[in-house]
């Protein structure tokens, strides 16, 4: 289908999603979907919208109260989602302004702590201006919440996921709660990976100097510029090792510069990229050496290609409507294409 058909596809979808479809459309649209990618694409809207059912209705408010918080919310803050594939911008952007990708909870009851939540799925990137002027870039399958009093009393983050973050310096440290302990600066720059599925965190720093400290509070150790360390959950065997920074930021441009890296490591950082589940078949074909930059903005099956065409491996690409699309990597005796 060209441009133009692809564009009446979504605006289909879109009519149906919001009930608006006369029945010559809902029959239009029930032909379209006979299409196996077309039907994949429009279920993938769907959890996306009913994931919108977890935004809650706001009790006991005051309208004009309401809007100067809004109002100020705006001012303070400005978001910016990086799309995956631009076909699903407009229903994207219907569940950001809903509240579904970015989620502002504040808990109510007298003295309770109030936070603020932000989100992004697998397969996206997002930015945030915070209020105190530092910027965060939020890597996929990210959230990170803030209190209310953000800039003010405390610059406090907590993170589960990956980010980089550009820190304003201010007298007020500025913190990041992670699963295995946290990080204090006053102004700086730094990359952290630390999903709670994972075994281990990751701080790799750019610029200035970070201190790194246990759950408990006892100091682990503090980090210049190009050194990364790597703290397991259980805080035994920590490492720190020079690395190459910029390796480790670049994700927030669009792009990883892979220079030598295990292959098994390069797939951990793709499946969230794009929202698949890579394989392996032995762990030979893991342990191979990759070299070259991957563009986030350029179609999976691009970088299969590169992967065959660089490596010793075949490449199995298994679509899944119901679940992740499966990839599935073999090395092979010689760098055939397959």
């Amino acid at each position: 289908m060209n441009g133009t058909g692809q564009d009446k596809f979504w605006e289909l979808a879109a009519g149906e999603i919001h009930h608006e479809n006369t029945p010559e459309e809902k029959r239009e649209l029930e032909e379209l979907l006979k299409e196996p990618l077309r039907k994949h694409g429009f279920q993938q809207l769907y959890t996306i919208i009913a994931q919108l059912k977890q935004t809650r209705r706001l009790r006991g408010v005051s309208g004009e109260t309401s809007w100067k918080k809004v109002n100020d919310h705006l001012k303070e803050k400005t978001i910016r989602l990086f799309m995956a594939t631009a076909r699903y911008a407009a229903v994207i952007i219907v569940a950001f302004l809903s509240g579904n990708l970015i989620r502002t909870a504040w808990n109510s009851g007298t003295g309770a702590a109030q936070f603020a939540e932000v989100s992004v799925p697998l397969g996206q990137m997002s930015e945030v201006t915070l209020y105190d002027g530092s910027h965060v870039w939020l890597n996929s399958g990210t959230t990170i919440r803030y209190p209310k009093d953000f800039g003010e009393r405390n610059r406090t983050i907590i993170l589960d996921g990956e980010a980089f973050f550009k820190v304003e310096h201010r007298k007020l440290p500025f913190r990041v709660k992670l699963k295995s302990g946290e990080i204090q600066v006053t102004g700086t720059s730094f990359n952290v990976v630390s999903y709670k599925e994972g075994n281990d965190t990751q701080i790799t720093l750019v610029e200035g100097s970070v201190t790194i400290s246990s759950p408990l509070g006892k100091e682990i150790a503090k980090i210049r510029p190009s050194q990364q360390i790597i703290i397991p959950d259980n805080l035994k065997g920590v490492r720190i090792r020079t690395v190459d920074a910029a390796f480790f930021y670049s994700w927030t441009e669009g792009k990883i510069v892979f220079t030598e890296e295990r292959l098994s490591d390069v797939a951990r950082r793709l499946e969230r990229w794009y929202n698949v589940d890579i394989r392996f078949e032995g762990q030979d074909a893991g342990d191979l050496r990759f070299s070259g930059t991957i563009l986030k903005n350029k179609p999976f099956d691009q970088i299969i290609k590169a992967f065959r065409l660089l490596l010793p491996v075949k490449v199995r690409y298994q679509q899944n409507l119901e679940n992740k699309d499966l990839i599935i990597i073999s090395k092979q005796n010689s760098p055939m294409k397959n």
